[in-house]
């Protein structure tokens, strides 16, 4: 009887550590809340379906980021009814640079019901990273309460939903330029409701960082600055004479990644820009180019035109959805794309925090 009653104080004294472990945050002074203008606006807590929540409406009030905690390894759990995209910030910079994880309340028991995404100086990129590893499957509702809890080690990322023992996500998430960082919540395009939100530290995870298998994936390539967007006849062909003149190139390459994600090089993403590669090859020959894209693009090899988009395209982004042939000469081939992302398609641009911009631009390519 002393063994088993040593045993239920053991359990018993673990448990209140676990329970203490945990802290209420978002309370009211700890955090800012700013609009779509980047203004800030007072908080605003109210009652729904029972609940003391942080009300953001997506417009008026877009982001709660909190100014309290700057965490690398954590987890966080919260209630959540949301209408249309309700989601938490983690490892956040600014308000332009952070990783994203959220919710498609109307979305629920599809395929889209989660997604995560890096926020790259204010871009959205939910075209390229998506279904079906950066997608995944809940049984959520548009503004009915879910419970969500969202676990980082590392460079690992897990999603749990309703208290469920298996995470509904666990992937490797993309590299981010700082350590650490502080957490937001975010709304887009409708009201979420988010009550009880708790915060614990955890632990590293002795795992590393893994790379998505490289399989002939164009990742290193050379971009020019950005140029002014314009529909006129012969613009990209003018782009492409001007970043030719003005030479002035810089090297990107992101291990881990196989979209090209140009918004990830612009404080402000807005523009058109060039990208070239140069492909070796030890004899002549015919290979394929499997790429998709967001916007408006224009694809050459060595001077010659296989492929151009002049309408807006704006959709998820796979791999080869459009495939071409590659006629590569013995040496060096230099393959050229000129790119325009989706700032188009909602007129001046995507608007976030006070400003119109791209949301989703660049490409994936691979070669067979």
């Amino acid at each position: 009887m002393r063994i088993r009653y040593t045993k239920l104080l053991l359990i018993a004294s673990l448990s209140c550590t676990a329970v203490s472990a945990q802290q209420s945050i978002f309370k009211q002074g700890e955090y800012t809340i700013y609009s779509e203008d980047n203004k800030k606006v007072a908080s605003r807590d109210t009652i729904f379906k029972g609940k003391q929540s942080i009300k953001l409406d997506g417009k008026n009030r877009s982001i709660a980021l909190l100014d309290v905690i700057d965490t690398d390894n954590f987890r966080v759990e919260m209630d959540i009814a949301g209408q249309i995209m309700s989601g938490l910030g983690f490892h956040v910079k600014d308000g332009m640079n952070y990783q994203f994880i959220y919710f498609r309340p109307g979305m629920g028991g599809t395929k889209e019901a989660i997604q995560y995404i890096p926020i790259y100086n204010g871009a959205l990129s939910w075209v390229f990273y998506n279904y079906p590893i950066y997608e995944k499957t809940a049984d959520v509702q548009s503004l009915e309460w879910f419970h969500a809890a969202f676990e980082v080690r590392g460079n690992n990322l897990k999603v749990f939903v309703n208290d469920e023992p298996e995470p509904k996500m666990d992937i490797s998430i993309l590299k981010n330029p700082i350590s650490g960082g502080k957490l937001l919540l975010r709304s887009l395009f409708g009201p979420s409701y988010f009550a009880n939100v708790t915060y614990q530290p955890l632990t590293n995870a002795s795992n590393e960082d893994k790379a998505l298998p490289n399989t002939g994936f164009l990742t290193k390539w050379k971009i020019s600055k950005q140029f002014s967007r314009d529909t006129t006849a012969n613009h990209f062909n003018n782009i492409l004479n001007k970043a030719t003149a003005l030479n002035n190139w810089k090297t990107i390459h992101t291990a881990g990644d196989h979209y090209v994600n140009f918004s990830r090089y612009f404080d402000h993403p807005q523009g058109v820009l060039v990208a070239k590669a140069t492909i070796d090859a030890n004899t002549k020959s015919n290979k394929n180019l499997h790429f998709d894209f967001v916007g408006r693009v224009k694809i050459l090899l060595n001077g010659n035109t296989l492929f151009e988009y002049k309408k807006i395209k704006f959709e998820r982004v796979f791999d080869g959805t459009f495939s071409i042939g590659l006629p590569l000469k013995k040496g060096k081939n230099k393959l050229v794309v000129i790119a325009e992302g989706d700032a188009a398609f909602f007129g001046k641009g995507f608007r976030y925090l006070g400003r119109n911009q791209h949301t989703n631009w660049g490409f994936i390519a691979r070669v067979d």
